[in-house]
C-alpha cells in the first residue's frame, strides 16, 4: 500500500481556494475564475525548485517552503543544471531561476 504524504496546512489551504474558485467561476459561468481555480489547485502539489546566489559566491539550488539547501555549485549553470534533473524527477514541478539581485529571472514547470 503507498505511504500517504504529509499535508502542509498552507497547501491544504492552496488546494481548498482552488476548489472554491473553480466552481464559483463555473457556476458563474466565468471560464478566468475557472481557470485560475484549477491552477491555484495544482500549484499546491507542485515541488518548487529555485536557484539562487549565496553571498560569499556560488550558487545553490533550495527546495520546498523552507527552502532547505538541496545542492551547492560553483557556476549558475551547474545549479540550474541540478535544479532540472530534480523537477523531472518530481513532476509536477518548477523552477525559479534567480538572478544575483534576487529578481527571477527564469520559471520553467514539468508537469
Amino acid at each position: 500500500m503507498g505511504r500517504r504524504r504529509e499535508s502542509d496546512p498552507e497547501e491544504a489551504v492552496d488546494k481548498t481556494v482552488g476548489r472554491v474558485a473553480k466552481t464559483a467561476g463555473s457556476m458563474m459561468g466565468d471560464e478566468s475564475l475557472e481557470s485560475e481555480g484549477r491552477t491555484l489547485e495544482r500549484t499546491a502539489d507542485r515541488a518548487t525548485y529555485r536557484v539562487v546566489a549565496q553571498p560569499e559566491g556560488g550558487w545553490v539550488v533550495e527546495s520546498g517552503k523552507s527552502g532547505q539547501i538541496s545542492s551547492v555549485h560553483r557556476t549558475k549553470d551547474e545549479a540550474v543544471e541540478d535544479a532540472r534533473g530534480r523537477a523531472r524527477a518530481h513532476q509536477p514541478s518548477q523552477i525559479l531561476v534567480y538572478k544575483k539581485d534576487g529578481t527571477v529571472q527564469a520559471e520553467h514547470t514539468y508537469e
